[in-house]
């Protein structure tokens, strides 16, 4: 069996990568509540998006950096 590696690790706290996820996942989760009451977010995620899935925002996020607030 081969040896885990740490920076595939979803929550370890010592991998980079892992952080750098679980961050996106946090924003892309921000910016899927508050478009239900922001107008400037629901525009986010029309514009980089095709249906607003949680998994389109966090590509997205990815793709086209952070959304200005």
């Amino acid at each position: 069996m081969p040896e885990p590696v740490e920076e595939d690790c979803p929550i370890c706290p010592s991998s980079q990568r892992a952080k750098e996820r679980f961050a996106t996942a946090k924003i892309a989760e921000h910016i899927k509540e508050k478009a239900r009451r922001d107008a400037s977010h629901r525009t986010w995620i029309e514009e980089h998006t095709t249906n607003g899935t949680l998994a389109e925002i966090r590509e997205a996020l990815t793709e086209h950096g952070r959304p200005r607030q």
